[in-house]
């Protein structure tokens, strides 16, 4: 996609059908693939908004900050590490502010984006994934231990090639939320997303995502630079 990070979070609680083993009339939960997807889809639409910390994994190099996400399209990813980097949405633009460069990259989202690791952070990302990768279970369909909680590994495999990972596998909590995204760059770099503290519909304003270039700061259009590391 020409356009990345028309953005995204995310959550999303995991359906369950139970049924009953013949023999020893014993409850077996199943779930599916189509059931996990159905939640997912559902969950999300219940979200207004949330926020979250993250970790973002590039190769050897790591980041980490908080994210702010608000339907439909508004993003705000405030970077600790490189500090005071910003990549900030308001739906229409998207801003990458790296202050150590003083540099503003500007890009008007448009239709045809291809997908990322960020399509996981919102809702519109995530029909796009929907549409563009096909789901399996990863190597198991039961919960799984992940740090402290139970989680679904899915894997997602592109169904044509295009631009875009061809390749990536999500974490899935076991109340829904996606706990981490991980991928394999065209160029072969590794790449991670995890999220933790997450807290849902705090009712954020608008105007958070609003963002006034700096005025030493110069603007190039037009030119997406997911974020830049000062050694």
């Amino acid at each position: 996609m020409r356009k990345i990070f028309l953005l995204t979070l995310l959550q999303f609680l995991v359906l369950i059908l139970p049924v009953y083993a013949q023999e020893e009339n014993v409850p077996i939960n199943i779930v599916s693939i189509n059931d996990i997807k159905k939640t997912m889809a559902e969950k999300f639409e219940s979200i207004n908004d949330y926020t979250a910390d993250f970790e973002w994994i590039n190769g050897n190099v790591r980041y980490y900050g908080s994210i702010q996400y608000k339907k439909p399209d508004m993003i705000l990813l405030n970077f600790k590490e490189p500090q005071e980097q910003k990549i900030i949405s308001n739906g229409k633009t998207l801003y990458i502010y790296i202050p150590y460069l003083k540099v503003v990259v500007q890009q008007s989202l448009g239709e045809g984006t291809e997908s990322t690791i960020l399509e996981t952070t919102s809702e519109k990302g995530l029909a796009k994934l929907f549409e563009e990768y096909s789901f399996s279970f990863f190597d198991s369909s039961g919960l799984q231990p992940f740090g402290n909680v139970m989680a679904y590994h899915l894997n997602l495999q592109q169904k044509k090639s295009q631009v875009g990972f061809k390749k990536m596998n999500i974490w899935v909590s076991q109340n829904g939320l996606i706990l981490q995204s991980n991928g394999n760059s065209p160029g072969g770099v590794n790449v991670s997303l995890s999220f933790s503290n997450i807290r849902l519909n705090t009712e954020l304003p608008d105007y958070i995502f609003d963002f006034e270039v700096p005025v030493d700061a110069q603007i190039i259009r037009n030119l997406i630079i997911p974020f830049a590391y000062k050694d």
